[in-house]
């Protein structure tokens, strides 16, 4: 039977998402990703939440990358061959 838990530990929650502990832990304390809460002494985050949280991440994450990727070294140097630089 295959279904979705509704919260998961820290542990699980790291591995879904795919981050390490340390990376998941800054990203909480940032308020990039959600908060826990707290029942009777775990500390749980709830799926949905990480899940959505996680995927505006990797949305932002994707867009700076295009970004970047359109900021290349070939705006500023314009691209030569090899043979031309042989050439000379």
């Amino acid at each position: 039977m295959n279904y979705k838990p509704h919260s998961l530990r820290e542990k699980d929650a790291c591995t879904h998402i795919g981050l390490g502990r340390t990376k998941f832990r800054t990203l909480v304390n940032e308020g990039r990703l959600p908060a826990p809460y707290w029942l009777d002494g775990c500390k749980l985050w709830i799926t949905n939440q990480l899940e959505q949280s996680a995927d505006a991440l990797m949305g932002a994450a994707n867009d700076n990358t295009a970004t970047l990727a359109h900021d290349s070294w070939s705006d500023v140097i314009p691209p030569q061959s090899i043979h031309e630089e042989e050439d000379q």
